[in-house]
């Protein structure tokens, strides 16, 4: 820190005002927490003090080198894809980086991913990053929702029919396979995927060929097959509930994207993007949160994610009628600030489920019941609420 010539964090600033990626490791003999900090925020991804253990620093710069790598990684992968990323896919956090960097690994081939996720963390988005950085970029990219389409529905909507094949069926459809020839189907909540089905799908996966419904000559279309679930699919294979061949044709590639409440870079760097967003589109002199506002958004749990944070923020905006979004027109209620005002305790631990049941009876109530609302405030289909509330127990008398 203290050079013959000059200060080492301005020396820091100075080298990262040439390369804003560039590594660095402090070497100090005056380490105090406030020169950590200083370091940190000047850019150092490493603090140590003098004098040196060899080990750890070649540890150290053994780790600045996988980073470095990792960025020129995600900066090939966002050459690539060009202006065609979503202004939704932010990568501020580690997590995320990671993510980038495994979707540029794995863009170039024809492997099965399957994406899983919360709710709203943006599955289908890093689904269509894959497809976009692949030679199937020119192709389709077609989206199934298969808790959306009634079990009756989804094999001739996926697989397509022959007339006959059931009554009405007057002449040839063609389902979402080959349409999407050559190029990517995408299967949204693959864990709800029809037990009756799986065998076909996974036929289709083993030799690439299946039978429209009432078909006899075989099908053999070129597509690369992403899906993606919020479900626990491993327990549901434990469990019987998923075919366990299917679940390791599906998973040869696994992408997991943590929730928004685990990555607060992310959520920061979405909230700003969203703002500026909707103040364009409501013609609104919205310039930034409070200092209030902000704490909020890092404190309340998201529960349905990105959608979640985009519908709050819009409606704020619309709201609002100052410069500066303010906390009351945010989420999270008095019980959220004064709860985090204290340290939890270990009766204050509870599991998921019973947040996430707490949690959607809270948006039912704000929305007197209706749970089409409901279920866009939460960012999530309205058939995956309707399943939740199965789930949880919770009848039309709660709402």
């Amino acid at each position: 820190l203290k050079l013959p010539d000059g200060d080492g964090i301005e020396l820091l600033r100075a080298l990262r005002g040439i390369d804003p990626d560039i590594g660095a490791v402090i070497l100090t003999a005056y380490a105090s927490v406030e020169s950590a900090v200083e370091g940190v925020r000047a850019g150092a991804q490493e603090f140590m003090e003098k004098p040196v253990n060899l080990r750890k620093l070649e540890d150290a710069l053994n780790r600045l080198v996988e980073r470095r790598q990792m960025v020129l990684e995600n900066r090939a992968l966002m050459e690539t894809i060009s202006l065609e990323v979503p202004s939704e896919v932010v990568a501020e956090s580690p997590q995320m980086k990671e993510i980038l960097s495994v979707v540029a690994r794995v863009a170039p081939t024809d492997a099965p991913v399957l994406i899983t996720g919360e709710s709203g963390t943006g599955k289908e988005l890093v689904a269509r990053l894959i497809h976009r950085a692949s030679s199937r970029k020119n192709k389709p990219f077609i989206p199934i929702n298969c808790a959306a389409i009634p079990e009756t529905l989804l094999e001739s909507e996926l697989f397509g029919y022959e007339p006959g094949a059931f009554t009405g069926a007057r002449k040839r459809q063609i389902g979402k396979l080959e349409l999407a020839a050559g190029g990517t189907v995408f299967l949204d909540e693959v864990g709800d995927f029809p037990g009756a089905l799986q065998a076909k799908l996974l036929r289709f996966l083993e030799d690439g060929s299946f039978y429209r419904l009432g078909g006899t000559q075989p099908v053999n279309p070129d597509v690369r097959i992403i899906s993606a679930t919020n479900r626990d699919i491993d327990g549901m294979v434990k469990k019987g509930e998923f075919r366990e061949d299917l679940y390791y044709r599906l998973n040869l590639i696994r992408i997991h994207i943590p929730p928004l409440r685990e990555r607060p870079e992310d959520l920061l760097a979405l909230a700003k993007i969203f703002l500026q967003k909707f103040a364009r589109k409501h013609k609104k002199p919205v310039r930034g949160f409070t200092d209030s506002a902000r704490e909020r958004l890092l404190r309340y749990p998201w529960y349905g994610n990105v959608r979640e944070l985009k519908n709050a923020l819009e409606r704020a905006v619309i709201l609002t009628r100052r410069e500066y979004i303010t906390e009351d027109l945010l989420p999270g209620g008095k019980e959220l600030s004064s709860e985090s005002e204290r340290a939890p305790q270990v009766a204050d631990l509870r599991p998921l489920s019973e947040v996430e049941r707490e949690h959607i009876l809270r948006v039912l109530r704000y929305c007197g019941g209706n749970r089409t609302e409901a279920a866009k405030i939460l960012g999530i289909h309205r058939n995956t609420l309707r399943n939740k509330l199965k789930e949880y127990g919770i009848g039309e008398e709660d709402g």
